[in-house]
């Protein structure tokens, strides 16, 4: 049973995820009007705030895992979102709205790409660590991955849309004004990582309370609460009726979550993992959960509800498994 000091740390864990939530959000809007402001490409710019927008609480979680020592947390939130992102939130989709159409060249070329890099950091981890080298391979596969987007105008980044709001300008609008919003994104940075430094202790002290490995808190726990901005995108597409952009977010997040914010992580923290079973179980479900996506999509192009109802099960089953062996 949890006792009264273990629940109020769960719930200063859960105040936390909320703030990087809220904070990740007004920090990529803030960038956003920057990049305008200094004409940044607007392909490019898609690129990079597509991935990033939604994938900044699992880079903080992480950095701040790396530099506490305690790189596994930043393992198991990583791996733990790119699980939850395919399974539970796109099929949550498909069962809350009916359907989540796939379009243009996912089948044959996105969904493939992902496939592989997704699996890219379980093949690095067949001897058991995760080097300084490892971290730089995924660190240049995530640019070579950016540099085909932007050059090669792929099918994605034709229906991605920034969610910005048109600048207005005016005549209060100053040469000050790139100055305060500079300012502001460095506030909400820093907001991000003490609130990410913040609940990574609470992880740690949660393991310890609970018994269990610090990879388990952050292939389960913290994946929930940084899958969160996913989520919230996921509904907020739905909403205004821009469906096909689930699937490119959902791509994206596990793209960026499995090359450039692992590969800063490991060039900050090596890590050596020893539990085989608990990795294998992870990587086997990820095949699982790809291989099951493919399947349902390859003839209709569209995730129907029942097979959204799937993914969400086998997720379940994961973490049914995953509670068994902590």
């Amino acid at each position: 049973w949890l006792n009264r000091g273990m629940l109020l740390d769960i719930l200063w864990g859960i105040v936390l995820i909320l703030i990087m939530v809220i904070s990740s959000g007004a920090t990529v809007d803030i960038f956003e009007k920057l990049a305008h402001d200094i004409r940044v490409n607007r392909l490019m710019l898609a690129t990079i705030l597509v991935g990033f927008s939604t994938s900044l609480p699992e880079l903080f979680v992480g950095l701040a895992a790396a530099f506490r020592g305690q790189p596994q947390i930043a393992l198991g939130d990583i791996v733990g979102a790119n699980l939850a992102n395919l399974s539970w939130i796109i099929g949550g989709a498909a069962l809350l709205f009916g359907a989540v159409p796939v379009i243009g060249e996912y089948l044959r070329k996105e969904l493939w790409i992902t496939m592989g890099i997704a699996m890219t950091p379980f093949l690095l981890m067949l001897d058991g660590k995760l080097t300084r080298l490892d971290g730089l391979v995924l660190v240049f596969l995530y640019l070579f991955y950016i540099n085909n987007l932007v050059h090669h105008g792929s099918s994605p980044l034709k229906h991605l849309k920034l969610s910005g709001r048109k600048i207005v300008v005016h005549r209060l609008h100053t040469r000050m004004e790139p100055v305060v919003q500079t300012l502001k994104l460095v506030m909400g940075l820093g907001v991000l990582g003490v609130s990410a430094w913040m609940l990574v202790n609470v992880a740690v002290k949660v393991s310890g309370s609970l018994g269990v490995s610090a990879f388990f808190i952050g292939l389960i726990i913290l994946a929930m609460g940084t899958t969160l901005p996913e989520l919230v995108l996921t509904i907020m597409a739905s909403e205004k009726r821009e469906i096909s952009l689930i699937l490119g977010n959902i791509l994206g997040s596990v793209v960026v979550n499995s090359t450039l914010i692992l590969g800063i992580i490991v060039l900050v923290s090596p890590i050596g993992y020893t539990d085989s079973l608990q990795r294998g179980i992870s990587g086997l479900f990820l095949i699982i959960i790809l291989g099951l996506f493919w399947l349902f999509t390859k003839s209709k192009h569209k995730l129907e509800r029942w097979e959204g109802a799937v993914l969400v099960g086998i997720y379940a089953m994961f973490v049914g498994i995953q509670l068994m062996l902590a």
